[in-house]
């Protein structure tokens, strides 16, 4: 003759309580206290009839890690699989660690992105400002040249006549060293070319 009221619940559906809530909670430590809060189901049940599977659920996944170079320390997924077949609440508890690392590599990846971008934008400026550079390097050039060429013009009497310029070199000969003297005083002729 038993004694007692029947069970309220069978182990299957505790089991199924216990799957639902672990399913809401991955990766949860659980304990009966937490599960009579959340369930309704008095804890001692809980303790009584399903602590073996909350001490499973409880364990750390210890899954031999087979690394190579730039790969991804996660778990064998065939390993987890043949481990936690029979056991869904132990394979859901296993599965939190890759929802936790993927969520975490997601957030890692968009942060990359912005970096990415970032660089390429700063990328795109550097081209704009090289480009400027090599174009105000080659209006230097070209006006050298020009400078150069007015130069010279101005040492011939056509040329001071027809363009009305002024000497602005002059050659002389030095008869005491036999040296000859350069006087250029660009920034006299041209102060518009010079900021002081």
């Amino acid at each position: 003759m038993k004694k007692g009221a029947p069970p309220k619940y069978t182990d299957k559906q505790l089991k199924d309580i216990l799957l639902k809530y672990i399913s809401k909670n991955p990766g949860k430590k659980i304990n009966p206290s937490i599960l009579e809060r959340e369930t309704g189901i008095n804890r001692f049940i809980w303790t009584r009839r399903m602590s073996e599977q909350i001490a499973k659920v409880n364990e750390p996944v210890q899954q031999e890690v087979v690394r190579t170079e730039g790969a991804l320390p996660l778990p064998n997924v065939i390993e987890l699989v043949e481990t936690y077949w029979n056991n869904k609440t132990g394979l859901i508890s296993a599965l939190a660690h890759y929802n936790e690392m993927l969520n975490a590599l997601h957030q890692k990846a968009k942060g990359y992105d912005i970096i990415l971008q970032e660089n390429q934008d700063l990328a795109a400026k550097l081209s704009l400002k090289e480009d400027q550079i090599k174009t105000l390097e080659n209006e230097i050039k070209l006006l050298k040249k020009q400078y150069l060429e007015v130069a010279v013009k101005s040492t011939y009497k056509t040329f001071q006549d027809e363009e009305g310029l002024e000497k602005i070199i002059s050659i002389n000969k030095n008869k005491k060293t036999e040296d000859r003297a350069l006087n250029a005083d660009i920034v006299k002729m041209y102060p518009e070319l010079f900021d002081n």
